[in-house]
Parts: C-alpha cells; sequence; structure tokens
C-alpha cells in the first residue's frame, strides 16, 4: 500500500510518534484474490513520466468565489492570465513545478506548486492498481464481507483499510496515523477498454480538532499508448475550486508492472 503525503491537502488550504509494526497473514489464495482483483483496473502501461503545460481557468474561479469584477477585479485577473504554469512528474515524490508568475503573486504561485505536487502524489499512488499492490514480502489480510472485501495491510506507523466490491471496485479507503485519519471515497470508472480509472476522490482529513473536506474529479487524454490527466478539478467544497487543463503532454518512458507475486 502507498499512503499519500498529506502534502496536498495543506496546500489547498494554503493556496487561497511512535511507529509500530503490524503483522498479518495471507494465503496463496488470498493474493490470488487480489492479484484478480488488479486485473480489474488499468495497470500498464505505465508512464515513466509525464511532462505537461498547465492552463488554470481564472474565470471561473473568480466566478465561482463570486469576486466582483470592477476595473481591480479584472486587473487582477488580467495578470493571472500571464501566469505560466507547466509540470514534470515521475513519481509520487518527483514532481517539479515551474510557475512563471507576475509580480506581486508569489504566495499563489507557491500554492499552485504545492497544489499541484500534492495531486500527483494521489495519482500515482492511487492509480494504476498501486492501491492493492504490495510486495511479496509484505503482508497484508483479507477478509470477506456482506459487500465483498476488506483488505488491510500497514507501513510504517499508518494503517490502512480498503473495502471492495464483489467486482473488486474500491469503494472506500481508511487511512489511520498518529498524525491523521483520513475516510476516502474513491471513485472508479471502466474506459473503453473495460479497465477501472480513477475518476475522483472524496475525502475528509482530521488533524487532532481541525477536519478538511478536499473533492478531485479528473479524466484522461491519450498521449501515445498511455492514459494520462487531461482536465483535473481540485476543490474545498463551500471554499474554493480550481480547474486544471493539462496540455502538450509529453511521456516518457515506460515503468514495468508490479504485482504480488506468490509467496
Amino acid at each position: 500500500m502507498n499512503p499519500r503525503s498529506v502534502r496536498f491537502f495543506l496546500a489547498m488550504a494554503v493556496t487561497f510518534g511512535c511507529c509500530f509494526t503490524v503483522a498479518f497473514s495471507q494465503s496463496k489464495e488470498d493474493r490470488a484474490t487480489v492479484e484478480k482483483a488488479r486485473s480489474a483496473y488499468l495497470t500498464k502501461p505505465v508512464p515513466g513520466s509525464i511532462a505537461c503545460g498547465v492552463d488554470l481557468d481564472w474565470d471561473k474561479f473568480f466566478e465561482e468565489m463570486k469576486v466582483p469584477m470592477d476595473d481591480a477585479g479584472k486587473a487582477r485577473l488580467a495578470k493571472l492570465k500571464t501566469a505560466k504554469i507547466a509540470f514534470v512528474s515521475k513519481g509520487a515524490t518527483q514532481t517539479e513545478v515551474k510557475v512563471d508568475a507576475p509580480d506581486g503573486f508569489a504566495s499563489m504561485a507557491d500554492g499552485l506548486r504545492q497544489q499541484l505536487d500534492g495531486f500527483f502524489q494521489m495519482y500515482w499512488s492511487e492509480s494504476y492498481g498501486r492501491m492493492l499492490t504490495a510486495k511479496p514480502e509484505e503482508s497484508f489480510e483479507l477478509t470477506s464481507t456482506p459487500n465483498g472485501y476488506k483488505l488491510k495491510s500497514a507501513t510504517g506507523s499508518t494503517k490502512v483499510e480498503l473495502d471492495m466490491d464483489k467486482a473488486y471496485v474500491i469503494t472506500g479507503e481508511t487511512l489511520a496515523s498518529p498524525q491523521m485519519n483520513a475516510v476516502m471515497t474513491p471513485g472508479f470508472k471502466p474506459g473503453s477498454d473495460g479497465l477501472l480509472r480513477l475518476r475522483s476522490l472524496d475525502e475528509t482529513i482530521e488533524f487532532g480538532t481541525s477536519k478538511m473536506v478536499v473533492n478531485v474529479s479528473l479524466d484522461y487524454q491519450k498521449v501515445g499508448e498511455f492514459d494520462v490527466p487531461q482536465h483535473v478539478r481540485m476543490a474545498l467544497p463551500g471554499s474554493f475550486a480550481f480547474n486544471y487543463t493539462f496540455v502538450g503532454c509529453e511521456v516518457k518512458g515506460a515503468l514495468p508492472v508490479v504485482n504480488l507475486g506468490n509467496k
């Protein structure tokens, strides 16, 4: 399992202990079941890197934020539209975002960098069947439920639980650590090939007494043989939302597909 960094959720807000070991046991049949579940998802080809320019819909942002379109509002909007954004992402911890922002918008630029970096922390961890990936030497617990299956694992100080229906569609995920707790509802829908792709993620995160709700939605574009994100919406409901379009994308290389193996 690949618990995501909480930087994504902190970035959304910026813009606008002790470890334990949990031992699980599983059979070859359990590993085969999880591998069968992974086969329902788009698991290949996995891009080695994704590089795109970024168009941000500032008009929609101002509209949803109900920013007055007086002379000052129009001038601010015009300046923001001159910002140039691009990224190269090679993995959950390897995303470089460049923002060429007009004078006076340094804080905004930093927030956009963190936001896009956080999106790819989520994307690389949740896509390509990786929510169901475990190395052969790692342990997990698979149990049947009235609705399908529950898969438990632990990485460092973080406990992870996944719920799947009987067709192996992931319907829920929870993360628990000494620093935070999170409850997630991913939305997976099939493409024209019948394989499931991540389309949305609704998440509630608790940091002590603080709570944050985040909604992410995305669709895909073809770049050669690869499916990569095209339109991405990231929102704090009732607060603000950012609508991105990834343009002029280039994909280099392909990563090997990881499976559970047999143990």
